[in-house]
């Protein structure tokens, strides 16, 4: 072989050499830990303490401003409808009522004046010693005059309502439970000076944690067995009739009101109770904290696995990711229990969750609950 012909055999090597690009390796499947998912039956009984209310019960207030100058009742005195619980400094009132009683007579004044007038110039109109001019006017000025003191009477009649609104009475029969305003106190028109209860129908309220099973939502509501704290043997069997919809701001609690038809007397008013209602069971899924992810509306989620027909013969096999909103029952210490979204044999993935995105590969660690 010639010089030239061993130079050009190297040269058409190397150039299929150049020509084979190498492949790149596959990408590495992420590895994470994942846990079956097993349903459970959810059965919770609930006891909580709370106290005795009525279920009718109003702020009482003046629809006026003013100074109190007396205060008839206290707290825990039993009130009728009508009678006097406060009153209010009148003077500026009674003046108003004078000032208008002054206005309804000058009034009425003008009023007979002006029928007089139209009077005369109706029967000098028959006679024929005036004009239809004059005795129109004469007729405008009367029902002029009427309209005024019509006018006057009414302002009349709002000063009288609004003199009467300087006392203060009852609007039922009830109980005082409660006083804001002392003689002395100027206090705003539609302030709480007194709290009314009506003692006939009384319920028991009790604030229920946020991190609680949640009521609300709920068709059938449980019953509940109320005993009295102080003499447990005072029971009385009650029924959910109302839960806020929304949690305190500061207590992080929802209200629970029930009613209690057949309340025993010794259920005053202020009274501590205990309550406890049995929840129905139901099946739920319990996974720990980790595993719930946040999606970007703020909703809770959990990544599940859809397992590959070969994973279940070779554990090193890849599998892939999805993301799976979720409702959640109740939030503990390290874990969360769900209600709905997840189905029993399904995989879960309870570590590294914000490593993940819908459809990426992953390889479930061994020995992690699959």
């Amino acid at each position: 072989m010639t010089t030239r012909t061993a130079s050009a055999a190297v040269v058409a090597s190397l150039l299929l050499l150049g020509c084979e690009q190498p492949q790149p390796p596959p990408a590495e499947a992420t590895l994470v830990r994942a846990l079956a998912v097993q349903e459970t039956a959810f059965d919770q009984t609930t006891a909580l303490t709370g106290d005795i209310q009525a279920r009718h019960e109003s702020n009482l207030g003046f629809r006026v401003g003013g100074k109190v100058v007396e205060r008839l009742v206290d707290v825990g005195q039993t009130v009728a409808n009508g009678d006097l619980l406060a009153r209010l400094d009148d003077q500026d009132q009674q003046n108003a009522v004078r000032s208008a009683e002054s206005d309804v007579a000058a009034a009425q004044a003008f009023v007979e004046q002006s029928r007089t007038q139209e009077e005369r110039q109706r029967t000098l109109l028959a006679q024929g010693f005036t004009t239809r001019v004059q005795y129109d006017n004469a007729q405008k000025r009367y029902a002029q005059a009427q309209a005024e003191m019509n006018a006057a009477q009414a302002k009349l009649q709002t000063a009288r309502d609004t003199l009467s609104y300087t006392e203060l009475r009852a609007d039922r029969d009830g109980v005082i439970t409660a006083k804001a305003a002392e003689p002395g106190q100027v206090v705003a028109a539609g302030q709480m000076v007194l709290r009314l209860a009506d003692p006939g129908e009384r319920e028991a309220v009790f604030q229920v944690p946020g991190a609680s099973t949640r009521l609300e939502g709920r068709n059938e509501l449980p019953a509940v067995e109320v005993r009295l704290v102080s003499d447990p043997k005072v029971v009385a069997d009650g029924t959910i009739r109302e839960v806020s919809p929304g949690v305190d701001p500061v207590t992080r609690t929802y209200t629970v009101k029930v009613s209690l038809p057949d309340a025993p007397p010794a259920f005053l008013l202020g009274a501590a109770v205990t309550g406890r209602a049995k929840l129905p069971a139901r099946p739920v899924v319990t996974l720990p904290s980790s595993a719930l992810y946040e999606t970007e509306q703020g909703d809770p989620a959990v990544w599940v696995v859809a397992r590959s027909p070969e994973s279940k013969a070779d554990p090193k096999a890849v599998d892939k990711v999805s993301l799976r909103p979720v409702s959640v029952l109740q939030y503990d210490t390290g874990v969360v229990t769900v209600e709905r979204g997840l189905s029993a044999g399904e995989l879960v993935v309870i570590g590294g969750v914000q490593k993940l995105r819908p459809g990426q590969t992953v390889t479930i660690k061994q020995g992690s609950g699959t």
